[in-house]
């Protein structure tokens, strides 16, 4: 558990939402099972997911932050986008959004798997990534609904690697 009572930047944020985090129902997110990659990186094929709640711009429907629980769904970002083509829709008023906003490759960094791959650290990145809505406080939907069906996608798509950026 979290002690807020001595932690600094817990302590710099609104007092609503400190008092939300105090009461907040936090999971164990210690996971049951792990996984060992059988493959080399030079060998694997690389996406990302990101929480950052990004979508293609005039494309895609943006993400509802209205939705008191949090928005469940997901969208699929190309590999071949510009940073320009994605816009952010996150609920969260507990971080500066202006650094993702000003730079969506910062929090879905589409450019640094290119660059592995053409360094030879990794075989190949997926044509497709996932973005997600963070800030889900109610993840019963997410973990029932939404994961399977992002795995199920990841699987088709033969990815090897999910690298999780959290926003």
């Amino acid at each position: 558990m979290i002690n807020f009572k001595h932690n600094k930047k817990i302590s710099k944020l609104a007092l609503p939402t400190r008092k939300f985090l105090q009461i907040y129902n936090w999971a164990n997110c210690h996971p049951l099972k792990s996984a060992t990659i059988s493959k080399k990186l030079i060998d694997s094929k690389v996406a990302i997911i990101s929480s950052a709640g990004l979508v293609v711009k005039n494309v895609q429907k943006p993400f509802d932050t209205s939705l008191k629980m949090g928005d469940t769904s997901f969208r699929i970002i190309p590999s071949n986008i510009s940073p320009k083509e994605l816009e952010e829709h996150h609920k969260s008023n507990t971080f500066d959004h202006s650094g993702v906003r000003s730079n969506p490759f910062s929090v879905m960094p589409i450019n640094h798997l290119k660059s592995l791959k053409e360094e030879g650290i990794i075989g190949s990145f997926s044509s497709q990534h996932i973005s997600v809505m963070g800030s889900i406080i109610n993840t019963s939907k997410l973990v029932k609904n939404t994961i399977p069906k992002i795995v199920s996608f990841l699987i088709k798509e033969k990815v090897d690697i999910a690298l999780l950026i959290p926003v």
